[in-house]
């Protein structure tokens, strides 16, 4: 796996200043909600959430469309673990169903490990470069552009609950 160091220099090297503000944003809450998880003797990599944070959005080098994620992970194939959070980050993950109606893959881009959950709801408390307490603010925006009750919404609420209930003194 690539170190901290290392990825910082290959997102610098791909995108844009305000990308790479929001990924190092995004790269922090992953890192501090891994390490909460942690603290409940939950198994996590603490350093893939940290460094999947912060190359979740490399895709955007090319395109800031919902292919960015799988542009991203073509980006880091040699990294599969880090390939597949690029893949899985985009809304609360794109069933195969969807994904193949939005023509960007023949496979399901759902986050599977917890790695990839962390790294998908991390990114929908970051805007731009400011952080949110919870994933509302990205749910009001995708009932603006998607409508209320969209799956994509569910999937964030269900991956929202998930992470709070692992993060909560047990």
């Amino acid at each position: 796996m690539l170190s901290f160091n290392q990825a910082l220099k290959l997102l610098k090297s791909s995108c844009q200043e305000n990308i790479v503000k929001h990924c190092l944003i995004v790269s922090e809450k992953s890192y501090e909600l891994a390490k909460l998880i942690k603290l409940n003797n939950l198994e996590i990599d603490a350093e893939l959430c940290r460094i999947g944070g912060l190359l979740h959005d490399i895709g955007r080098s090319v395109s800031h469309d919902l292919n960015h994620g799988v542009i991203g992970a073509k980006m880091l194939e040699k990294y599969p673990k880090l390939s597949r959070i690029a893949l899985t980050h985009v809304g609360g993950g794109i069933p195969k169903d969807e994904a193949i109606a939005l023509k960007l893959s023949n496979e399901d881009l759902t986050p599977k490990t917890l790695e990839e959950k962390v790294v998908c709801y991390a990114d929908k408390l970051v805007h731009g470069d400011r952080l949110a307490a919870d994933a509302s603010e990205e749910i009001v925006k995708l009932e603006a552009k998607l409508g209320v009750g969209h799956a994509s919404i569910k999937r964030i609420k269900m991956i929202e609950d998930e992470i709070n209930k692992l993060i909560k003194k047990i």
